[in-house]
């Protein structure tokens, strides 16, 4: 599973075979004890970089070392961009699944756990116009929830997850990769090592905040997020320009692409 299946759902919503939910429709659902943790076994869980960096700095890791040990790194041939997910609940029972199967980690989960039964595809086109659809996820026959009588409309569902933060900032980074894909003709030069070389900037805030001196209390974990996804742009309309696409094709720069990078993360 990579990000094209956010394209498969959102032609099966376009089809109608997956039916689309509004933010006052209404559903019923609670998690039962009885069940509780079956959905987290066996099950594919992507995460952007704010799921990685608020679920390490919960668990008092770098980035990079939760990288290394609670997830799988891939790189899509197909969308020429990398992707990351839980490695131990895609191979069998969540790592930060406790005994009575409720999460370790629930205050940090991730937004596609923290949201489920409800799902979000968010698609942008070429003139970076986001389209949001929201759905039911498809039932499974372990899980209890859906016999529930306690209902909700998807707004009170969102709000009590409290999700908003995540979706907003996922969404930043989706905009990046459809920046990528639609300004800078990424399919065309994008590979693994390139890819790789964005892994500080997605999955190591930590590491440039000691490398540049930025502390905690002079930039916040959220606007140092936000100044990575701007220094993204930047990079790879860098990058693109020296293949001879993007806007700025052609051109020749001055200086590295560090100290570029390095400007934007200091002052925004």
């Amino acid at each position: 599973m990579s990000y094209s299946y956010k394209q498969e759902l959102m032609e099966q919503l376009e089809k109608g075979s997956l039916p689309e939910m509004k933010l006052k429709d209404c559903f019923t659902f609670e998690c039962k004890d009885q069940c509780m943790g079956r959905c987290c076994n066996s099950i594919t869980i992507l995460l952007d970089p704010w799921d990685v960096e608020i679920m390490a700095r919960h668990l008092g890791m770098s980035g990079q070392n939760f990288l290394t040990e609670y997830c799988k790194y891939d790189f899509s041939h197909q969308l020429k961009w990398s992707y990351v997910r839980l490695k131990h609940a895609e191979d069998g029972p969540c790592i930060f699944m406790l005994e009575d199967g409720k999460c370790k980690i629930y205050p940090v989960r991730s937004r596609n756990c923290r949201t489920y039964p409800i799902g979000r595809a968010v698609r942008f086109e070429q003139d970076n116009t986001k389209t949001e659809r929201i759905f039911i996820v498809e039932k499974m026959d372990f899980c209890l929830g859906h016999k529930s009588e306690k209902k909700w409309t998807v707004e009170e569902w969102f709000a009590d997850a409290q999700c908003e933060k995540f979706y907003q900032l996922s969404d930043m980074y989706l905009e990046v990769i459809n920046y990528a894909a639609s300004q800078l003709n990424s399919q065309d030069w994008m590979n693994e090592n390139i890819a790789r070389m964005m892994l500080p900037l997605l999955y190591g805030p930590d590491v440039l905040r000691v490398k540049l001196g930025i502390s905690e209390e002079t930039v916040s974990h959220e606007e140092f997020y936000r100044r990575r996804m701007k220094a993204m742009k930047v990079v790879l309309t860098d990058i693109a320009a020296g293949f001879g696409f993007g806007p700025k094709a052609g051109e020749v720069f001055s200086g590295s692409l560090m100290e570029r990078m390095k400007g934007i993360l200091l002052t925004g």
